[in-house]
């Protein structure tokens, strides 16, 4: 993996970068900071790469079972517990149609709509659920689970041995899943959920999928051994730096922009890890900032064709990540030549999408909109991991250059709370109250 930064740089874009400048004491006293877990105790995260061997041995033997056993595999997550599982099922089994012998879902919503026509057409027999729920109390995934187990109920299977469980040792979802000797998988305490797909969140579906589990931790570690260098070679910390350079000129959003189908949902699985990370009303000491640059989800060569004219002559508040790829895994070159066609005849569609990913980063480049490149070989499990903890890794270090607490989510709380106030749950009756009576008063701000 290779970072290519001559779109920020100061000798193509006025007010660009100069990434031989980064202040060396501060690039040192943070990555130091990070990697000594100071500052957080939700840096657990660091470790996953360094997983025992028995805990892998564990997962693929659970994974090959149920591939072996079952017809249907149904994740059961939301946020953080479904982005990453998505992200790995689309670049390794979705968008190159391949056929691994089971089916995979991922429910990461309460639609209705989807879930139940989802549950009506399986054959709960060979079907087996993972729920993912860091607390063990998510309400979402919960009634999912709550859901499939009436299901089974009222058609007499054992649903004890259609689930599986991934949570936090020793909660409430915990205890119930070891009473029912429902398989459990622990998500380490300091691991937030939009940093787990490294743990058996991610893992444990990967390896149903037949993912090279040991190959995805191989290259987060090649990540981490990189993100703890301290000159500009680490990658994390350069890019994180230029964001916060751009930031400080004016550029609010982050457009996410890869080239390759197989990396289409990066974005996605990206922008929760930048929106809720870095997202912050306050300071470390309380100071209120409203931190933040807000993801934008994109996918070249389609969005050149949708938004490249806004990036290109709208706003100046936005820089562009590309994420390209050198090599991919199945290619063919045009051999039909038409009159109007002789300009393509020869060309195979990987040349193609590289000439326009170049030429879409180099006519932002002439307009000084800023952009810069992370550039993987190719798409495989190894350069996925290293792309993941470089992600991680860099959310990390721009959270400590805004000095913020890049692992709360006091925001997604706030929500939270009025939804069991909502329920009815116990403790919440004032909030319930005025939730309430702003629902009674949408009524005088409502057009029919």
């Amino acid at each position: 993996m290779r970072l290519e930064y001559a779109g920020v740089s100061k000798e193509y874009i006025k007010d660009g970068v100069n990434v031989d400048a980064i202040p060396a004491s501060a690039r040192e006293r943070r990555v130091k900071a990070i990697y000594a877990k100071k500052s957080s105790n939700m840096l657990d995260w660091l470790d996953l790469p360094l997983v025992d061997q028995v805990d892998v041995d564990k997962i693929l033997d659970v994974g090959e079972k149920i591939a072996d056993k079952f017809e249907n595999f149904v994740v059961l997550g939301i946020g953080g517990s479904a982005l990453g599982v998505r992200l790995l099922k689309d670049a390794f089994v979705d968008s190159i149609n391949r056929d691994i012998g089971i089916n995979v879902y991922v429910c990461d919503n309460i639609d209705s709509d989807n879930f139940v026509t989802l549950l009506d057409k399986l054959n709960l027999k060979k079907t087996m659920f993972d729920v993912i729920t860091k607390s063990g109390g998510t309400s979402e995934t919960l009634t999912q689970m709550l859901m499939a187990i009436d299901r089974m109920k009222r058609k007499n299977i054992d649903w004890s041995k259609h689930l599986v469980v991934t949570t936090t040792e020793g909660n409430d979802l915990w205890k119930f899943a070891t009473e029912n000797d429902i398989p459990t998988f622990a998500i380490p305490v300091g691991v937030g959920g939009r940093y787990s797909v490294l743990s058996p969140v991610g893992l444990l579906p990967a390896a149903v999928m037949g993912i090279d589990i040991v190959s995805l931790l191989n290259g987060a570690n090649i990540s981490r051994a990189n993100s703890a260098r301290l000159d500009k070679t680490n990658l994390a910390y350069t890019s994180a730096y230029i964001n916060f350079e751009m930031l400080k000129k004016g550029m609010n959003s982050l457009v996410v922009m890869p080239y390759s189908d197989r990396l289409r949902l990066v974005p996605e699985f990206f922008a929760q890890l930048w929106a809720e990370s870095l997202g912050k009303k306050v300071d470390r000491h309380g100071n209120v900032v409203y931190a933040g640059q807000t993801p934008i989800k994109t996918l070249g060569v389609t969005d050149q064709h949708s938004q490249l004219q806004m990036y290109s002559e709208g706003p100046r508040d936005k820089v562009i990540m590309f994420i390209s790829v050198d090599r991919v895994s199945y290619d063919e070159v045009v051999e039909t030549e038409l009159p109007f066609t002789s300009h393509l005849t020869g060309v195979s569609m990987h040349t193609l999408i590289e000439h326009e990913y170049n030429s879409t980063a180099y006519s932002l480049t002439t307009l000084g909109r800023p952009n810069y490149t992370v550039a993987l070989d190719r798409v495989e499990e190894k350069t996925m991991g290293q792309l993941i903890f470089y992600m991680e890794m860099m959310t990390a270090y721009m959270g400590e250059m805004l000095d913020i607490d890049a692992y709360n989510q006091p925001g997604v709380e706030l929500s939270k709370i009025y939804t069991k106030a909502c329920l009815h749950m116990k403790g919440y009756g004032d909030y319930a109250k005025a939730i309430n009576e702003f629902k009674k008063n949408k009524s005088k701000f409502t057009l029919e």
